[in-house]
């Protein structure tokens, strides 16, 4: 099975009701079966209770998005004439 491919579970509890609930409980399912190594039998029985008690591990992370990295340039670095570099010191303020 391809890395980026989910194990499907083959039925959905009746407390699965929306799109985002399927993908939830897909993901809950694909671990137990992928990394735990369950039985798809023992891994539909869990993966409700675990649905039913809020457990989603991987779902915060999915939906993180990255951050850019903002590059603060000062006017020295922009070539403004006049502009005096910046004293930084290795001593905390204050």
């Amino acid at each position: 099975m391809p890395p980026g491919q989910r194990i499907t579970p083959p039925a959905y509890p009746d407390i699965v009701r929306t799109d985002e609930d399927r993908e939830r409980f897909d993901r809950l399912y694909d671990d137990l079966v992928r990394v735990l190594g369950l039985s798809p039998a023992e891994a539909l029985l869990n993966a409700a209770t675990q649905f039913e008690l809020g457990f989603d591990v991987r779902g915060p992370f999915e939906k993180r998005k990255r951050r850019k990295k903002v590059s603060m340039q000062t006017a020295h670095e922009r070539g403004e004439e006049g502009a005096e570099p910046l004293p930084f010191g290795l001593d905390p303020p204050g």
